[in-house]
């Protein structure tokens, strides 16, 4: 029913919908219990700009909210773009590396840091600070730092910037 009345809509334009490209979801409040009593699982979650949007309920569990985080696709891109950048990279002074590092981050989070999504700009963090580590030892024959060195002296002397919600979605 849902289909034809947004088929009408489209030819009333002279637009069709392109079957292989469409796909009409369950998403909305009522999702999880309709497919509960359906017996089927939770509800479908769909990508769009980066982000995968997926239903749930606020912290209390007492209303609907409509839920957003990085896409696991985007986010495995981006850390690999950025590995293959770091190994690139690695015969540069630390000064300019972690300067770029940290541009490259500021960017991910201001367009990543939106309500709902600080597990995955954490987890995105903690792959730079994994790939960070990996390259860096590999500049020369021999080992550089250790965890610990890298943690308590590198990043203390160089530090990554943190990551920050800059756009809440509750709309207060």
């Amino acid at each position: 029913m849902f289909r034809q009345r947004l088929e009408g809509r489209f030819a009333k334009y002279g637009l069709e919908l392109a079957e292989e490209k469409t796909r009409i979801l369950e998403f909305g409040r009522f999702a999880e219990q309709d497919r509960k009593r359906r017996g089927e699982g939770k509800p479908e979650t769909f990508d769009f700009l980066g982000f995968t949007f997926y239903c749930s309920t606020d912290a209390k569990k007492r209303f609907f909210r409509c839920k957003v985080k990085t896409s696991r696709k985007k986010l495995r891109s981006k850390t690999k773009a950025l590995k293959e950048w770091i190994k690139n990279h690695r015969d540069m002074p630390l000064e300019w590396i972690f300067k770029m590092i940290n541009a490259k981050l500021r960017g991910h989070y201001q367009y990543y840091g939106v309500t709902d999504n600080m597990e995955e700009m954490c987890l995105y963090l903690h792959n730079t600070k994994r790939l960070l580590f990996k390259w860096l030892n590999r500049r020369s024959q021999r080992r550089s730092y250790t965890w610990e060195a890298f943690t308590k002296g590198l990043l203390r002397t160089f530090p990554l910037i943190q990551p920050q919600i800059r756009v809440s979605l509750l709309g207060r």
